[in-house]
């Protein structure tokens, strides 16, 4: 973070430094645990198709054609692959790097208009969001975007600035391979910040400019990857079956059905639900700590901007705001999309920490902060008691740790704001180092497919089995050879029912049903839901909620 780094270090800026080491470890520390949703085993499946058959073109699901998602986050992840083998850690570590890519370009994208302590104020705030912890230990492809996004708005600034060929390539090539992550939706926060910040500084010239008809005729020929890609496995082939039906044009479904079919609901893939405020109360929990000091920067910036008060830029609030009210039009609806927002709303909230001084605001942020940190204390102190009481003594290590670091920020602040905003940072890093240490792991011993998997590769290394359910995860972690179809096709056949056969319930259920007679050679407990329940929180009411998942043979 170039030569103002430095300053961190200062006696002042100390506080922050070590409160921001705990926050990157924090963010590493889930690079290691297991995947217990099924995104992420999907995703790697993928990956490993193509870094074991080196063929980067195509996407390919257990030998059939796959298309929902655009190609680069695999060509990322087969590549890691390649060097360090097919792992967990292999799968997150790129995903990591593009999130620090991003924590490094809010920091100078902050520091350029706001000064250094403002961007560290943002880096620590975007360290500490919840879903930003969270979806560094699920990797799905919001990493990648969000450092992407933010790479390509802090180029195409400076090129707004100065035309320079190093800034106008990178932040086409940033640009390319976030359309080619997430689609070309894309190109709207990252046009919007940058056109944004001209139209509200009364430039509408500049819009105009001749460099950015070449900005954009660079983005075509850095995506073209993904058009040849998708081309060549779909275009080319029209008998292919996708979604049910042939003659399915690929460039239509990237450039066209991915987006817009999502957003008018109307594509291959639906949702039958949509809220205009889901994304609002999504951010209460998922920008957590920051959530209120964010809805209120956005109405003092706002208020701002309608009093025409200049500020020193525009593309926070015109590449965040924007984007949110689209996802919050659209009828598909996820938790993570806003993720890749993050980084706007941290220099959104830190530009208003740190202007706080004595008055009506800064008693409005001790409050609010101390509030929402209780209620986080209290619901961590909770959980450790109902769900995993017996993980006390890590527990208990947290909490001194905790209390050590509270005591450290207190004891001698530099600013009116600085021990508020750090204690927060801290009631952050302890529920989500709760999460990381205690919580992730007990979830992903109920992960039933996971505990198949891991007991093959033990006692029956490399063996060849039938599985009756396909499980993204179960197929990843297994390192045997496994078949993967359906209860009937392995009755039929004698070469896969003398194996040993991978079922759930509702397989050993269609076997009882046939009046087949098995042996269970082991069982696992299985959770087999991602979204987690109140019942199964509480770990006194959790084996209610349990199914198994099995190993059986079948008996002659």
């Amino acid at each position: 973070m170039d030569s103002s780094a430095a300053s961190i270090f200062s006696s002042q800026k100390r506080p922050y430094f070590i409160v921001l080491l705990l926050a990157i470890v924090l963010n590493i520390a889930g690079i290691g645990i297991k995947f217990f949703t099924d995104d992420g085993a999907l995703y790697s499946a993928l990956a490993r198709s193509m870094a074991q058959s080196n063929n980067f073109t195509d996407l390919m699901y257990h030998g059939s054609d796959w298309l929902d998602k655009p190609h680069f986050p695999f060509w990322v992840i087969a590549v890691s692959f390649k060097i360090f083998g097919v792992n967990t850690i292999a799968y997150k570590l790129p995903a990591l790097l593009f999130f620090f890519m991003a924590v490094v370009y809010t920091y100078k994208l902050a520091k350029k208009f706001y000064g250094d302590e403002t961007a560290i104020i943002a880096i620590l705030i975007l360290l500490t969001a919840q879903h930003s912890v969270m979806s560094n230990t699920d990797v799905r492809a919001e990493p990648y975007i969000m450092g992407l996004l933010m790479g390509a708005v802090y180029h195409f600034y400076k090129v707004k600035e100065k035309f320079s060929i190093a800034d106008i390539l990178l932040a086409s090539i940033f640009t390319g391979c976030a359309v080619m992550t997430k689609g070309i939706y894309l190109l709207i926060p990252i046009g919007a910040s940058v056109i944004g910040d001209y139209l509200f500084k009364g430039n509408i010239k500049g819009v105009f400019h001749w460099k950015w008809l070449l900005s954009f005729i660079l983005v075509v020929i850095f995506t073209l990857p993904e058009i040849y890609s998708v081309y060549t496995q779909f275009d080319l082939h029209p008998e292919k079956v996708v979604f049910g039906r042939t003659g399915i044009s690929g460039i239509h479904w990237f450039l066209w059905d991915s987006q817009f079919g999502r957003f008018n609901n109307n594509g291959y893939i639906t949702n039958s639900h949509g809220d205009k405020l889901f994304f609002v109360h999504t951010l209460l929990w998922a920008f957590a700590p920051w959530a209120v000091l964010l809805f209120y920067a956005l109405y003092a910036t706002i208020r701002k901007m309608v009093k025409r008060i200049a500020q020193p830029e525009y593309l926070c609030i015109s590449g965040g705001v924007l984007m949110l009210l689209i996802f919050s039009a659209s009828k598909f609806q996820l938790p993570f999309y806003t993720n890749i927002l993050f980084p706007f709303f941290a220099i959104i909230t830190a530009v208003l920490i740190r202007s706080l001084k004595v008055g009506a605001e800064l008693k409005f942020f001790k409050i609010s902060q101390y509030l929402i940190t209780a209620l986080l204390l209290i619901a961590v102190i909770a959980l450790n008691f109902v769900f995993a009481p017996e993980c006390w003594l890590v527990f208990v290590l947290l909490i001194a740790g905790f209390a050590g670091l509270a005591i450290y920020i207190y004891r001698r602040p530099t600013t009116v704001y600085q021990p508020v905003f750090l204690f927060t940072c801290a009631v952050s890093i302890l529920v989500n180092a709760y999460l990381v240490t205690v919580a992730y792991p007990t979830i992903v011993a109920y992960r039933g497919d996971l505990s198949a998997a891991e007991y093959l590769n033990q006692n029956y290394p490399q063996q060849k089995v039938s599985a009756a359910v396909l499980s993204n995860t179960f197929d990843f972690y297994y390192k045997g050879d496994a078949t993967y179809t359906n209860v009937d096709a392995i009755l039929k056949t004698d070469s896969l029912k003398n194996r040993i056969i991978v079922a759930d319930e509702k397989a050993v259920a269609e076997l009882k049903g046939k009046g087949i007679d098995y042996s269970v050679v082991k069982s696992f407990q299985d959770f087999p839901h991602e979204n987690l329940s109140l019942p199964f929180i509480i770990k006194k009411k959790r084996a209610a909620t349990l199914d198994q998942f099995y190993l059986i043979r079948i008996k002659e």
